[in-house]
């Protein structure tokens, strides 16, 4: 039991306190219970460091900058389309690239992502000329562009255009080596065009082109164009046929 001791009695109540305390000691009282310890709170663990991050936002390239860069390459590029003629006259088609410009405008990786070309030469032929361009300087990190870009046939005569259905039988038949050029794993489907010319009762590969879905869909491009050159068609008639698809 505490005894408050009031300010306000002066130094004989305090006295008087005192005296009170020594005479329970002398009758061999004994000394006043202490009160419980409080309850100790366990240490919290200290937070570990935090990791580094690493910054995954892209920075801002301008677009007029970036088209004034593609037209600047403009003619290299219809070179690349002229010298595919000297073997397929008829050679034309669309097409959009899809590249990461590094902090110094040089083209980190770059890729077609679409492609009616039909002819994996001139697509070579476009990216190395893309990849060369000096692009505009990105800010606040890389940046990606987007383009999409045509050839006009010229005075060629047209192919004649085919649906997807008569590719049908012979990407079929070729899954298995596609499947082999993506190492066994499953993925988008690539877009493929070939051109066919007539040979006798049936149609022979004169050319192919495709595009991959992604990136790394694109390191697989040239196995599957290897592919696709073995396909099976029919026969066109007396002039080309052009045919894109999916594989």
């Amino acid at each position: 039991m505490s005894v408050r001791v009031d300010a306000r009695r002066g130094a004989g109540a305090a006295g008087a306190a005192l005296a009170l305390s020594m005479a329970l000691a002398a009758c061999g009282g004994e000394p006043p219970a202490k009160e419980p310890e409080g309850a100790r709170m366990p240490t919290p663990n200290r937070a570990a460091p935090p990791l580094p991050q690493v910054s995954q936002e892209l920075g801002q390239i301008d677009p007029a900058l970036t088209d004034r860069a593609f037209e600047r390459v403009k003619p290299k590029l219809l070179a690349c389309q002229t010298q595919g003629q000297k073997r397929l006259d008829y050679l034309a088609g669309d097409a959009k690239f899809f590249a990461r410009i590094d902090a110094t405008g040089k083209v980190r990786w770059i890729y077609l992502e679409e492609s009616t070309l039909g002819d994996r030469d001139t697509e070579r032929c476009v990216l190395d000329v893309l990849t060369g361009a000096p692009w505009p300087a990105p800010v606040g990190g890389e940046a990606e562009v987007q383009k999409g870009f045509g050839f006009d046939l010229h005075d060629a005569r047209e192919p004649s255009a085919w649906g997807p259905e008569k590719a049908a039988v012979g990407a079929k038949a070729l899954a298995d080596a596609v499947k082999q050029c993506r190492d066994g794993k499953s993925g988008p489907p690539f877009q493929v065009t070939v051109y066919v010319e007539p040979d006798g009762s049936h149609g022979k590969v004169a050319s192919v082109g495709v595009a991959g879905p992604t990136k790394e869909a694109a390191a697989q491009i040239d196995c599957v164009a290897a592919a696709a050159r073995a396909m099976r068609f029919p026969s066109p008639g007396s002039y080309a046929a052009k045919v894109t698809f999916s594989l």
